[in-house]
């Protein structure tokens, strides 16, 4: 990010709404009662909108509640110890959407401070956008996805919670070069996704509570269907998940029908035909069904496609301890324990985990693995 404030600095500078300060600052205030969509659409590229405490519901009667399609700071301010919440007004079904095209990335995007609740789509989606962090957010309840970063790259989401809704609270899906850090996700099916992305570091994440806390999958699931190549040319990804807790992720499943609702309760981390993972310095504890599960996609999914198993995924020093000890009813409810493995392809490789019951663990257990290679 080229100009990256803190909030006291933000608030010494703010103006009045729908004003701009000086133009060396070149700031806009919103007011309770005032349109955010109003101040975006006013601001200069590379400019700052500063939103004060209060609850937000735009009248515009567009997809997103606010659309971001420049280079911007948007700020939730927190001044009194206040909260900016965005709620969905008339045909909203997103909250904050920055939207770029594959020809025109928007890029240099701040998005911070804001409670959003209640989006039929998602929270916070990020589309085409270069150079953006997404920080201390708060996103509940989207039908869809939480935080979203599609089509991606460059970007650093963290210090957000995301939680409930009917698919992921957040999701990284056809995306490259994204750190995801210190986030809370609870509370949905999935609490953080990733599939078809490259160079995706997870670092600190706590997931509890969810229906599957973290999940590594195929790209039959990306949700980017026939355009699943309009990301960066890639279907394989290499996505390190490191120094996490996915715990009590025994959620009952709220959806019926389809992928989602075809999910088992209980698993800390699911890597669903992925490949070129690093999972390392973990802890997956008290998930009914299994704490770590490394499975060919078409076994778990029932589709077919070419390249279904999970290849080259790495899992050292990992703490799987007390899963599997209260399994649905599923089909493979007979697997249940700390770890799964089924139906891997090549270079798997753990060592250095420490897990009390398994299946298959034997078949890519090693004395040492490769270090993480990015």
């Amino acid at each position: 990010m080229k100009r990256l404030l803190s909030v006291l600095a933000l608030l010494s500078i703010a103006s009045g709404c729908g004003d701009s300060s000086s133009p060396a600052t070149n700031t806009i205030t919103v007011r309770p009662g005032e349109s955010i969509q109003a101040a975006v659409d006013a601001a200069a590229p590379g400019g700052r909108v500063v939103v004060m405490p209060g609850e937000y519901v735009e009248t515009h009667g567009g997809q997103a509640a606010v659309l971001v399609e420049k280079s911007l700071e948007l700020i939730g301010s927190r001044e009194g110890g206040g909260v900016v919440k965005i709620l969905p007004g008339p045909g909203n079904t997103e909250g904050i959407l920055v939207r770029g095209t594959a020809d025109a990335f928007i890029e240099d995007v701040l998005i911070e401070g804001f409670t959003i609740d209640g989006f039929s789509e998602n929270g916070i989606w990020t589309y085409y956008v270069r150079d953006f962090e997404i920080r201390d957010n708060d996103v509940g309840n989207s039908d869809h996805v939480g935080i979203y970063p599609q089509l991606s790259a460059r970007g650093l989401v963290r210090d957000n919670t995301a939680f409930g809704g009917l698919d992921s609270a957040m999701w990284v899906s056809g995306s490259e070069d994204i750190r995801v850090i210190d986030n809370i996700l609870h509370t949905a099916p999935i609490g953080l996704q990733v599939n078809v992305s490259k160079g995706i570091e997870v670092e600190r994440a706590t997931a509890y509570n969810n229906v599957v806390g973290i999940a590594l999958n195929h790209h039959l699931t990306s949700g980017l269907g026939d355009d699943v190549d309009l990301g960066f040319g890639y279907l394989e990804e290499s996505v390190r998940v490191a120094d996490s807790e996915s715990y009590d992720n025994n959620l009952p499943n709220p959806v019926s029908g389809g992928l989602i609702g075809g999910l088992p309760t209980g698993l800390g981390l699911m890597m669903a035909g992925a490949d070129g993972s690093y999972v390392e310095d973990n802890s997956l504890t008290d998930n009914d069904y299994a704490g770590m599960v490394l499975i060919d996609y078409c076994i778990a999914s029932g589709d077919t496609d070419p390249d279904c198993a999970p290849d080259d995924n790495t899992m050292v020093r990992n703490t799987i301890t007390g899963n599997g000890t209260n399994p649905p009813d599923h089909p493979f409810a007979d697997l249940a324990s700390d770890v799964i493995v089924l139906g891997a392809g090549t270079g798997n490789c753990m060592a250095n985990n420490t897990y009390d019951t398994d299946v298959g663990a034997d078949e890519i257990q090693a004395d040492v693995c490769p270090p993480w290679g990015g």
